[in-house]
């Protein structure tokens, strides 16, 4: 719990998907890229790490020296 607010500082979320609809969840998960973070499956895991190393890349100041 946030002291200062009386709300909590985080919630987990444990969501059981079929196979086929992952790909439509990371995306919507991704919407809160800097409020959400998968730790279960790995591969999934993995995933949105990558994901977030591409942005810091794109936003990164080197990508705008390079041009």
């Amino acid at each position: 719990m946030n002291k200062t607010h009386s709300k909590a500082a985080y919630v987990d979320y444990i969501v059981k998907l079929p196979e086929r609809s992952q790909e439509e969840f990371c995306r919507w998960v991704y919407r809160f890229m800097g409020n959400a973070q998968f730790i279960y499956p790995q591969h999934l895991a993995e995933k949105h790490q990558k994901f977030a190393r591409v942005l810091i890349d794109r936003y990164s100041p080197k990508a705008y020296t390079s041009g």
